[in-house]
Parts: structure tokens; sequence; C-alpha cells
């Protein structure tokens, strides 16, 4: 019950308030009809307004003229060597082996010198002879080859020789070469005797040529020859 009542006043106390309330201020009419009367629309708090949203900004890269390239060609230029005074190099003379010297012959004789002679035994048996060893000093520049044989000589006869030994072929190349001769005998000595012997070229004429010594001369060997 007590419930009740309180909402019956407070139902009372809303209505008296209501009552009371002023009425609406009605504007007072002006002596000029034509004048007209504007109604300002009452702003609403700026706080209110929704404030637009902003768009983020966007930079626009700047659009570049495409731009041609002219290139032209530039000739090069050639250096041109300056002018110096140039002077021969002077080049230092190694001390060296001189080159064998390639000696002249005379006319007619054989192109190989020889330089040595000697038999063995020094003193041949006259029935078996002896061997003759002879070296050739080749000064021509190039290989020569001669058949050749050693002539023995009587010294008691200077007209013709005595005997020959066995003639051979033989290749001379430059330089040195050192060959021996045999195939002579003595036949009916009865006491030793002396004879001389030289080395001789020959032809298919058997013509005889002396191998001459670098001086010019004959080499001549004296030996004996004993029963």
């Amino acid at each position: 019950m007590t419930r009740v009542k309180m909402l019956a006043a407070l139902l009372f106390g809303t209505m008296a308030l209501s009552a009371c309330a002023a009425p609406p201020t009605t504007p007072a009419a002006t002596n000029n009809p034509t004048t007209p009367t504007a109604s300002v629309p009452s702003t609403s708090n700026p706080q209110d307004v929704p404030l637009p949203t902003l768009l983020p900004t966007v930079a626009l890269a700047p659009t570049l003229a495409p731009v041609t390239v002219i290139v032209t060609a530039t000739p090069l230029l050639t250096a041109t060597p300056a002018t110096a005074n140039t002077r021969a190099a002077t080049t230092a003379a190694n001390p060296t082996t001189a080159a064998e010297t390639v000696t002249p012959f005379p006319e007619g004789v054989p192109k190989v010198y020889v330089t040595a002679l000697r038999v063995e035994p020094a003193t041949p048996k006259a029935d078996a002879g002896g061997t003759f060893f002879v070296t050739f000093q080749n000064v021509s520049g190039e290989d020569q080859g001669y058949n050749w044989a050693v002539e023995i000589w009587d010294t008691e006869n200077d007209k013709r020789p005595f005997g020959l030994t066995t003639p051979q072929n033989s290749a001379m190349p430059v330089g040195a070469s050192n060959l021996s001769s045999t195939g002579w005998t003595v036949k009916g000595l009865g006491e030793c005797h002396a004879y001389r012997a030289r080395v001789v070229a020959r032809d298919a004429d058997d013509t005889r040529t002396n191998f001459i010594q670098p001086d010019g001369n004959i080499l001549w060997l004296d030996f004996s020859v004993c029963p």
C-alpha cells in the first residue's frame, strides 16, 4: 500500500510541473507585413560534426620526356712517332773460338794435308813388311775422299818408286783422320837396307799425286828393312 501511494504522488507531481510550464512565446506582429522573417537554423556543436577522413597524400613521379642521345664518332688520332737521333747499338765482341780457316790448295794436289806418318815395327822384316799409320788433316771446309796408298822408294834409286802398299778408298771428313795401310814386302834382301816412304793419292789410271804438309812440302819417312 505504501508503494502505491508513492507512485501516485510521483505521477501527480509530474502532471503539476507540466501544467506550470510557460507557453511558447509568439513573436509580435509588425506593422510592415512585407518584411520577411528569416528562420536561422540552429548550428550544432562543431564537436558533434564528424571530421572528414584525410586521404594519404600520393606523390606523383614526374614524367620525364624521353631523351635522345646522339653519339658522334670521333676519329682516332694517329700518334706520330717523335723523331729522335738514334745511335746504333754497339755490340760487344764476344770472345769466341774462331772457325777453322779454309785453306786454298795448290792446283792439282789433294785438298787434305798429311801431318804424320810412321811405320810399325820401326824396322820391318823384309818378308813381312810393316803397317804404315797416317794422319790426315782436312781443312778444306767440306768432306773429302780419296783413293790413296803409301809409296816406297829405295834410297839408292830416285827415278822410280820401289813399291806401293795396297791402295784403298777412304773418306776424309773435315778435321783429322787416322788411317793405316799395309800390303808390301821386300824380296831377296840379304842385309838391312834403307828406304823412304810418302803418301800419295791415285786416280783410275794410277796417276799419283803427293799429299803435302801444311807448309807445302812432301812428308817423307826414312826407315830400314832387314832380312
